[in-house]
């Protein structure tokens, strides 16, 4: 958005009859987009830490000679046991 377009733009909402309750309303979606970036953005980086954790550590285990579970049994146990 141009800052042209956003000053129009705070131009109409100043123009707006606005009750306090209204003003409330559209601050928190004005500032609820924002918060799901931040928490996507730490998601992401969660992701992003793990996944990179999980590689050093397959690459550490082959260098060192180790044996790797086999995807499928890694599977068979992220899921849920359904017989207990």
């Amino acid at each position: 958005m141009t800052t042209l377009a956003r000053n129009n733009l705070w131009t109409y909402i100043q123009g707006l009859p606005l009750s306090r309750r209204d003003r409330k309303w559209l601050a928190d979606r004005l500032i609820e987009p924002v918060a799901e970036d931040a928490k996507t953005a730490r998601q992401k980086a969660y992701v992003k830490e793990s996944l990179t954790r999980a590689l050093k550590g397959v690459k550490a285990a082959k260098k060192e000679g180790r044996k790797l579970q086999p995807l499928d049994e890694f599977l068979e146990e992220l899921e849920p046991n359904d017989a207990v």
